[in-house]
């Protein structure tokens, strides 16, 4: 598993820096079944934040891992906002734009800027579960 991560680790660096070459577009390292339907969307949306949470410092390592996360997180995620209804719905779309913004920044190893996100996330999270 280690040499795995190390793999995709290397990879993604190496992409990394072509993409931070001036196109700015992400790209599409890999390809997520869709979710569909509402218990998938939770057990995929927990277990990607346990994931997420269980995470050490954030650095390359993190930030790698994050990004091959995020393909999941998204679909789940992207459900929930078009499922939902009221209050959580709006936390559902408000989440979408955050994990883009997790997946972009992690794809880049743009470290101070993920964590940012990682935060801003986390307090969505925290609300969106609450009741959940």
């Amino acid at each position: 598993m280690k040499y795995l991560v190390a793999l995709v680790f290397t990879v993604l660096v190496a992409l990394s820096t072509l993409a931070a070459s001036g196109d700015e577009r992400p790209t599409q390292h890999l390809k997520a079944p869709d979710v569909t339907n509402m218990q998938d969307a939770k057990d995929i949306f927990l277990e990607m934040n346990h994931e997420l949470m269980e995470m050490p410092n954030i650095g390359m390592q993190q930030a790698a891992e994050i990004h091959i996360l995020t393909y999941t997180l998204e679909k789940s995620v992207a459900y929930f906002a078009d499922n939902l209804t009221g209050d959580k719905q709006s936390l559902a779309k408000q989440m979408v734009v955050v994990v883009e913004e997790i997946h972009l920044t992690s794809e880049r190893n743009r470290i101070d800027a993920l964590k940012q996100h990682l935060n801003g996330y986390s307090e969505l999270v925290d609300q969106f579960l609450f009741g959940f």
